[in-house]
């Protein structure tokens, strides 16, 4: 009989299921550019781009979605040819992103150089395309965007502007430190010179043709104006400090106007010749101002910016607030050619006013927070995520929209920043803690939420973590100077019990914990190798050795074999074999912050995991650890199944999502579309879609079969 050696003494481990494909969306980018692009006689489309390499599009203005594109990379300027056919994005590390299908498919063009971040791009005409960046670099491509070269410029400043002069026909450029020029041979070869300006020179951002003037802002109100189609350009200093971001033009009455960021507005009211400062306050205030559009229709200026600013002029003097509709923090204001105006910002804000700004129709809610915890709710379809700020968010479409639910806070002003989010074992319902010192609880479908417990920032107390005893139908927050409360009726009601440590004024020792249900045990820990546990549900605590002064960041109650372990600083790992009440150190092997467990369902390999994407595996229930390359640098946070497969997924830092179809053997990178730091993952339970949070809500749309298919 032939036996295959390789497998003698290896573990059963079934064949493992396919992997499923997902399409990642960023929900909650920052978008800071909008144009139209007429693509046919009567068509056009509107599109939207910004971060997390996103390009939201839509063909009515009321329904936006994602266009397809690659990688990561936060996008600065989008251009097209006057059909289209043919669109440009570029951005940060050298991103081109091309798009010959009206901006529904972007694919990343081949480029010599992924050092610089372009920050503008121009159609040059024909099938000519240039674009420019930091480190002076300029690209060309006469291939319709398909392939790039570099233009030597000798400059080393950063290049920020980009514009064909329909009057000219040259194609200008402005940078850093005065940089002003122009090509007259589509890009091929340039006239630049820095403008003499007192120190410290200033960059031009921008050009704006009005009439016979072309205008070119800078900071520190400085701005270049030319009457020649830029071969020569006067610099105008005004009385104001403004870094100019935006300008607009009414050509009945020759009124120019821009817009600067902290509230100020320089008018000339014949046409460039003189110019005068003025300010925008509304109630009081002034504020940033990112941008200004003048409306034909009405006659009226409306400048956007920040705290949801809608201001109205019809002289660019006088201004008032046209709107209370809108929040957060606009980037832009686009015009189409209906007249309609669509407001665009932070968190993924669009919204649009077909009244000149007065009434605001709300496409996507604004999304500008980080968030800590995501779960499915134990009853319905909605997920639950918890924002650092006090908000708890609700989503019933697997992540691609969010209602925000604010509990009434005794002092609005200091919302807990929500850490914790748990299920209680005794009616489902949903627990959140954090600090400075607050427990919420909401229905088992995530609405209602209450404040049970609060305490004044004063106090000095927080909540960093909440644990549940599905044996003893307990809930336990932790409260991080000992004063541990505890609940038995599913979060209505908390007792305080405090934990046997002398502390000294302002310290805080006390940060996460788990149970051991099975064997009646409960775990607390954190600073400096400080251990508690509790062998009667909660109701008294004694002090634990841990034999360490390392830092304790993790704790994992392994339910298959009754072990305990902690986890920390320096590649500490502790294990007790007798429900918390001596510990022995294990030998890691590394030197890295450790922070999470996960059990393999699977392959039955115990995983702990922290920083700088550090990952150890045992197979032997954690008496023996080895390393397993995962690819990142960036901190593991969280671990999941994956619905259907059961393989592994760990969300982290720089955009990390990682999958193991073997047990947590090998691992590969998934594509979030985000650098970004995430905290959580959690998966739409009638789906399988993913959902990720942190300082993005990333969205991942399950393209194969769908779970126990």
């Amino acid at each position: 009989m032939l036996v295959s050696l390789a497998l003698i003494g290896a573990p059963a481990f079934a064949a493992a299921p396919a992997a499923p494909r997902y399409d990642a969306q960023v929900v909650n980018p920052d978008l800071v550019g909008a144009r139209e692009v007429s693509v046919g006689a009567d068509a056009r489309v509107l599109l939207v781009w910004g971060t997390d390499a996103t390009i939201l599009r839509s063909d009515d203005g009321r329904d936006w979605h994602h266009a397809v594109t690659p990688g990561s990379a936060d996008l600065a300027q989008l251009a097209s040819n006057p059909t289209g056919n043919v669109m440009v994005a570029v951005g940060a590390k050298g991103a081109i992103l091309r798009s010959s299908n009206f901006g529904k498919t972007w694919s990343a063009a081949r480029t010599p150089d992924s050092e610089a971040d372009l920050m503008a791009v121009a159609h040059a005409g024909e099938r000519v395309w240039v674009a420019a960046g930091t480190h002076g670099r300029i690209l060309r491509s006469t291939d319709d965007a398909r392939t790039w070269s570099l233009v030597e410029s000798h400059l080393k400043s950063a290049m920020q502007a980009l514009s064909l002069d329909s009057v000219s026909g040259r194609l200008l450029i402005g940078g850093d430190d005065g940089l002003v020029g122009f090509s007259e041979d589509r890009g091929e070869s340039w006239h630049v010179t820095a403008i003499h300006m007192p120190d410290p020179a200033t960059p031009i951002t921008a050009f704006h043709r009005f009439g016979d003037l072309l205008l070119a802002p800078s900071a520190r109100g400085r701005f270049l104006v030319s009457g020649d189609d830029a071969q020569s350009w006067d610099l105008l200093q005004s009385t104001s400090l403004a870094y100019f971001t935006g300008a607009a033009h009414d050509a009945t009455r020759r009124i120019v106007v821009m817009t600067g960021h902290n509230g100020d507005v320089v008018r000339s009211a014949d046409g460039g010749r003189t110019w005068e400062v003025g300010e925008v306050v509304l109630d009081g205030t002034r504020h940033f101002l990112g941008s200004i559009h003048h409306d034909a229709r009405t006659g009226a200026f409306l400048a956007s910016g920040q705290s949801g600013t809608i201001a109205r002029s019809h002289d660019g003097v006088h201004w008032s607030r046209a709107t209370h509709d809108l929040r957060g923090e606009l980037r832009g204001l686009l015009q189409d050619s209906r007249g309609t105006f669509f407001a665009f910002g932070v968190g993924g804000l669009i919204a649009a006013s077909r009244d000149a700004g007065t009434r605001w129709d709300i496409a996507r809610q604004p999304l500008d927070f980080p968030l800590r915890e995501i779960l499915p709710a134990p009853r319905g379809r909605a997920l639950i995520a918890t924002s650092r700020l006090g908000d708890v968010l609700r989503s019933t479409d697997a992540g691609a929209s969010w209602q925000m639910v604010t509990p009434n806070y005794p002092n609005p002003d200091t919302p807990p920043d929500l850490r914790g989010l748990i299920v209680a074992p005794s009616n489902d319902a949903l627990v959140a803690v954090g600090p400075p010192g607050a427990i919420l609880r909401g229905d088992a479908d995530g609405t209602g939420w209450q404040v049970k417990v609060w305490h004044d920032i004063d106090a000095e107390r927080a909540f960093p973590w909440v644990l549940a005893d599905g044996a003893r139908k307990s809930l336990v927050a932790i409260e991080a100077r000992g004063a541990l409360h505890v609940s038995r009726d599913g979060g209505l009601s908390w007792q305080r019990r405090d934990l046997p440590f002398d502390l000294a004024p302002g310290e805080l020792p006390f940060w996460q914990g788990s149970a051991l249900e099975k064997r009646d045990a409960m775990l607390v820990a954190g600073q400096g190798g400080k251990a508690a546990r509790s062998v009667d549900g909660g109701e008294s605590w004694q002090r634990v050795d841990t034999g360490t002064n390392e830092n304790l960041y993790g704790s994992f109650a392994d339910e298959t074999t009754g072990l305990l372990f902690l986890a920390g600083s320096r590649g500490t790992l502790l294990r007790s074999r007798d429900i918390g009440a001596t510990w022995s150190r294990l030998v890691s092997g590394s030197e890295q912050e450790l922070r999470r467990f996960h059990r393999d369902p699977r392959s039955n390999a115990l995983l702990c995991f922290g920083a700088h994407g550090t990952l150890l595996r045992s197979v032997d229930d954690g008496a023996t650890w080895r390393s397993v390359v995962t690819g990142t640098d960036g901190v593991l946070r969280k671990a999941i199944t994956e619905p259907g497969t059961d393989h592994l997924l760990i969300a982290g830092g720089q955009g990390t999502l990682l999958r193991s179809t073997d047990g947590g053997r090998r691992w590969q990178k998934m594509a979030t579309h985000s650098a970004r730091h995430f905290t959580a993952i959690a998966a739409d339970k009638q789906t399988g879609d993913l959902v990720l949070v942190g300082d993005r809500i990333v969205r991942l749309v399950r393209q194969s079969a769908r779970p126990g298919n």
